[in-house]
């Protein structure tokens, strides 16, 4: 039987043990290209035990498959999607590789292998450039699953807005003509929706999720809440968390605690927070400490940001040696958002020692623009106008542009963006002359 010397390899394999295996197929035959299925089956089951291994290494799966294709040995319709798992962790380049060698092998019409060179494709959102080679695949798969579908509709979601657009187009395909939607496709719909600020497409998903019975389930109801704080209804939000949401696991809690912070109402992230983890009893993680500390920094409540990783600790917010105890003893490594919460925090303090100090350690660690701009702005705070003209001399020598904030809002089912000082509206006129006119009765009011 042609798969039986291979069977066996149907568990992780531990990549130490790779070459007495290897050694064993040898001098057993079974990599003998003149037994050419027993050798197809046997590499096929070496990539796979590989690819399910903890720590899947491209560099122990890719020479092994370029074994089998100096053997003069077609691979097999599961040597490549074993293979790009392996792989998932190297250059984004490969999935390319693997889809030209799979066009030229016969192998494309293989659900199999079509499926897993979009989920690769799918997972390498930082390399924009491969998007069109996902959208031909998907066009030219002569059957799609669910789970073709959510593949691509997950990688649109992190992209553009047109990215995200089209990932909706996506959507309402799949529910006129594909297959039935399940709530990782209700998830990357509202995803892109939560992208976009379409507020009505994201109730009419949550409508959708609502009459399949599908909103209950946990992943649903955290991008749920996600959306609609994206979309600027707190309310809503606030609404499935408490209602709609009978289990709720640690994403949960984060996602409601960032839509607290992301909406100026610090004082009830932190209420969830400690709720979270007194009464729940949950474990949060780094991304919950960061909105927690987010939601701190930016409601004035430094100082309980800083009680957060030690509240038996009585510190006053702004003193070097507590700001040095809360990164220092985060259970995690101080990300971007921690930083950036934490220098905002410094700068309403106004503390002039930890202002050198917070912006040195920021400017060598490179965080980017916008730390750049907090940095200079915390120098400007404090008086240290020299060290503001430096921070603004790296950012002209690396060509650093601000970019212009801008905010979205949905009219009559279309999106409208608006950037700061922008004119290019087709009702700017009669934007403006409304603004006046709300400026001016507000002025009445508050006089």
């Amino acid at each position: 039987m042609p798969g039986a010397g291979a069977r066996f390899l149907s568990f992780p394999l531990d990549p130490r043990r790779i070459k007495p295996i290897l050694a064993f197929a040898i001098s057993g035959g079974l990599l003998l290209p003149s037994a050419a299925a027993a050798a197809v089956a046997a590499y096929s089951g070496l990539l796979r035990a590989l690819s399910l291994s903890p720590s899947p290494s491209p560099s122990l799966a890719l020479p092994l498959f370029r074994l089998m294709l100096r053997s003069s040995l077609s691979p097999d319709p599961f040597s490549l999607p074993s293979l790009l798992r392996s792989c998932a962790s190297s250059s984004p380049l490969l999935a390319l590789a693997l889809h030209a060698l799979a066009l030229r092998r016969g192998l494309l019409p293989h659900p199999h292998v079509a499926t897993s060179l979009l989920h690769s494709y799918a997972a390498s959102s930082s390399s924009p450039g491969l998007l069109p080679h996902a959208l031909q695949l998907f066009d030219e798969m002569p059957r799609r699953t669910a789970v073709t579908f959510n593949a691509l509709l997950s990688r649109l979601a992190r992209n553009s807005d047109a990215g995200r657009a089209h990932g909706l187009l996506l959507f309402s395909r799949m529910l006129s003509s594909g297959p039935t939607p399940n709530a990782d496709t209700l998830a990357a719909a509202l995803l892109c929706c939560a992208g976009l600020g379409a507020l009505a497409l994201g109730r009419a998903a949550h409508a959708l999720a609502a009459r399949r019975g599908a909103a209950r389930a946990p992943q649903l109801g955290t991008s749920l809440v996600h959306m609609y704080a994206k979309c600027g209804s707190l309310d809503s939000a606030r609404r499935v968390f408490d209602r709609a949401m009978p289990a709720r696991d640690a994403s949960a809690w984060t996602a409601m605690i960032a839509a607290l912070a992301a909406h100026a109402r610090g004082e009830d992230a932190v209420y969830l927070f400690d709720e979270m983890v007194g009464r729940e009893n949950l474990s949060p993680d780094s991304l919950t400490f960061t909105c927690a500390l987010h939601a701190c920094a930016h409601s004035g409540m430094a100082e309980r940001g800083l009680k957060l990783f030690d509240e038996n600790a009585e510190r006053r917010a702004g003193r070097i040696e507590a700001a040095e105890r809360v990164v220092s003893s985060m259970p995690f490594e101080p990300n971007r958002a921690v930083w950036g919460a934490l220098l905002h925090a410094c700068a309403h303090n106004a503390d002039p020692t930890l202002a050198e100090k917070l912006g040195k350690r920021i400017s060598e660690l490179g965080l980017g623009l916008g730390f750049d701009v907090g940095v200079s702005n915390l120098y400007a705070r404090v008086g240290r106008w020299e060290e503001v003209g430096e921070v603004r001399d790296r950012m002209v020598e690396r060509g650093v542009q601000k970019e212009k904030g801008f905010s979205s809002v949905e009219v009559n089912g279309e999106v409208a963006k608006f950037l700061v000082g922008d004119v290019r509206h087709p009702l700017t006129l009669e934007i403006y002359d409304l603004l006046e006119r709300i400026g001016a009765v507000i002025m009445v009011f508050d006089g």
